[in-house]
């Protein structure tokens, strides 16, 4: 029998009272943060689920989540479908851990059409949930996973579709030179009639959706009828933008006779720690393009799981004008009707979601599929090549600093201030010679005071950081790197000495002028050779730290020197300082207002408004003035 983890007192009492409805739970650790996101057509009988033995066969991944989780909220929901539409959303936004994230950590374009812009664009946004939430209703479309082709396709439709590109006029009476050379109608300079200009945009619309016929065969009937005018010039030019179109056409596969067979077929190829998956978009019979996903498989997360998971997420932020008639899976999911229902709803027609088992449609499948193992194979081949270089390199770099061992993950420090002021640490890391961002970290200086030290500075950052992995009993750096000399070095030292840490890492100073590696115990530098690969590892390593440290200082000072000059203002709280900023966004326009509208601010009495502006114009008050105190309400 398989042993399962016991959950904790207050899990039980949570288990106790969930309701049989439909909804999204959500497991945290013990602190709070969120480990795991889930949906349930009952959420009291799937969420018990977990702590159920029967539940662990096969699951190898719920042996290492269901321990760790302290807490379940729920989110109930009206129906199955609202509770997949809302877990995705929430994965999306939150990136747990334990699930599986579509994006990779990539950030794969999208081209949006900006229909809330008088005449749109054709623009490439990067976070398309973030962008239609700010802008609803604009049409999105994608993702594109091979950039060079995106923009292949933008450089073509732009010239067929001559829509505006920038967001603001250039000139104020005359066009720019997209103009002149055909790439824009000038909408600006009101040189075309919206109805003209939105059709045009309309067709756009129809090509990024998959419907190409359809605007090939609206431009043709414009062609005929600008001949049928004389307007024979006219005519020519939608031609040419006619072969243009076509050009792109006849390089896209055609599978299927039937002009009316519209398929999303989604295949999967995988390792213990790697899947990957090929979407094939087939419109009008042909196929428009082929997309490949690659998403790692952590914590023993299954296959099917991951595969589960990609056609949930990528379906439920589809465009509706992008929905397929019909989606072809490689093999069942368990929402598969739910989904079908969710994508139906938002077409505004039948939406088929199916695995198919015999004819024309396998062999799609079997197409993706080939395609997913072919890219798996390609991408496991680079990955043993870039493994292989990395620790070439690594060992090269051991063997000239005479490290104790080949330096998996290399921390590196720097500290950033301005005379002073502001004074800030950063720790990047590198791992196989590659950075790690999500080890990125940045400190405020506490312990220095009284002007500059970087001395001081390095000892209190490292320090702070391994007293903290020592406490959570996490693993250590291989290399510690130091920008620095050896002042900053043996500050360093000094740190991981009084942790009784000193012994188990390797460090060195890295100082810029010579580039000079300095070690503990050793007098003399170690000059590198310009060309080692091994210097240039840790030159990268050591400019990543010290961009990543002074943009966090410039953050830190721009914040203060946008509050400062508030914050002196007398009379003036939390409240009534953010009413300030508001309507004057700067302490220099708020010395620049007159005292008439320094009144006008709401909730700012008018004793308050005069001493505001007395204290900005250096007059003094007189001394029987009374104090008006903020309302302890606005403070709050």
């Amino acid at each position: 029998m398989t042993r399962t983890a016991q959950p904790s007192e207050l899990v039980t009492q949570q288990l106790a009272g969930l309701p049989d409805s439909p909804g999204v739970y959500i497991f945290r650790d013990v602190q709070q943060e969120i480990i795991y996101i889930g949906k349930a057509l009952s959420l009291r009988n799937r969420v018990r689920s977990y702590w159920s033995a029967t539940s662990w066969a096969g699951r190898p991944k719920l042996a290492v989540l269901v321990p760790r989780i302290g807490s379940v909220d729920i989110i109930v929901t009206n129906s199955e479908k609202e509770a997949l539409l809302l877990e995705a959303t929430l994965v999306r936004q939150h990136m747990p851990r334990y699930n599986v994230n579509l994006k990779d950590d990539k950030r794969y374009p999208w081209l949006a059409i900006t229909y809330h812009e008088p005449f749109p664009r054709l623009i490439m946004v990067r976070d398309p949930h973030k962008y239609k939430k700010e802008y609803p209703k604009d049409k999105v479309f994608g993702p594109y996973v091979e950039t060079g082709l995106m923009w292949e396709t933008v450089r073509i439709l732009r010239k067929v579709f001559p829509m505006r590109q920038r967001r603001k006029p250039l000139f104020k009476n005359r066009p720019c030179m997209n103009f002149d050379i055909g790439l824009c109608l000038a909408p600006c300079q009101k040189m075309v009639e919206e109805s003209f200009y939105m059709h045009m945009v309309h067709q756009v619309e129809l090509f990024l959706s998959g419907s190409q016929s359809k605007a090939v065969s609206a431009m043709e009937k414009e062609m005929l009828a600008a001949s049928d005018a004389l307007r024979f010039e006219e005519a020519a030019r939608i031609r040419d933008r006619m072969v243009a179109l076509r050009s792109v056409m006849e390089r896209q596969q055609v599978l299927f006779q039937d002009r009316t067979v519209s398929l999303d077929v989604v295949a999967q190829a995988h390792t213990d720690k790697l899947i990957i998956v090929c979407l094939m978009r087939i419109r009008e019979g042909k196929l428009v393009s082929s997309e490949i996903f690659d998403l790692p498989l952590a914590d023993k997360t299954s296959f099917d799981e991951a595969y589960e998971s990609f056609v949930e997420q990528y379906f439920t932020e589809c465009e509706s004008i992008s929905i397929p008639r019909e989606v072809l899976l490689q093999h069942k999911i368990e929402d598969e009707e739910v989904l079908s229902q969710l994508l139906s709803q938002r077409a505004e027609r039948v939406v088929k979601v199916s695995v198919p088992a015999r004819g024309d449609k396998t062999r799609m499948i079997e197409m993706a599929q080939k395609n997913a193992s072919l890219a798996l194979e390609q991408q496991l081949r680079d990955q043993e090549s870039a493994s292989f270089a990395a620790m070439e390199l690594l060992t090269l770099l051991q063997e000239e600093l005479e490290l104790s061992r080949p330096p998996i993950r290399i921390e590196c420090y720097d500290i950033s201030h301005f005379q002073g002021t502001d004074q800030v640490g950063s720790l990047i890391c590198f791992e196989n010679g590659k950075p790690k961002k999500s080890d990125y970290r940045t400190f405020k200086i506490k312990t220095v005071l009284d002007g500059p030290d970087d001395f001081a500075s390095m000892n209190e950052v490292v320090g702070r950081r391994y007293r903290r992995l020592k406490e959570e009993n996490k693993p250590l750096a291989d290399l510690i790197i130091i920008d620095g000399g050896k002042g900053q070095l043996n500050a360093a030292i000094a740190a991981l000495t009084e942790l009784e840490v000193f012994d188990k890492v390797d460090i060195i100073g890295l100082a810029k002028r010579q580039e000079e590696v300095f070690k503990p115990g050793r007098s003399q530098a170690i000059l590198l050779s310009r060309r080692s690969e091994a210097l240039l590892l840790l030159q990268r390593a050591r400019d990543e730290a010290h961009r990543f440290a002074i943009t966090f200082h410039r953050k830190l000072r721009s914040k203060r020197s946008l509050m400062s000059g508030f914050d002196e203002l007398p009379n003036v709280g939390e409240a009534r300082r953010k009413l300030l900023m508001v309507k004057f966004g700067t302490i220099e326009r708020l010395k620049q207002a007159s005292l008439e509208d320094i009144k006008s601010v709401p909730k700012i009495p008018e004793k308050v408004a005069e001493a505001i502006y007395n204290h900005l114009h250096g007059i003094e008050e007189s001394g029987d003035t009374e104090r008006e105190l903020e309302p302890t309400a606005e403070k709050n």
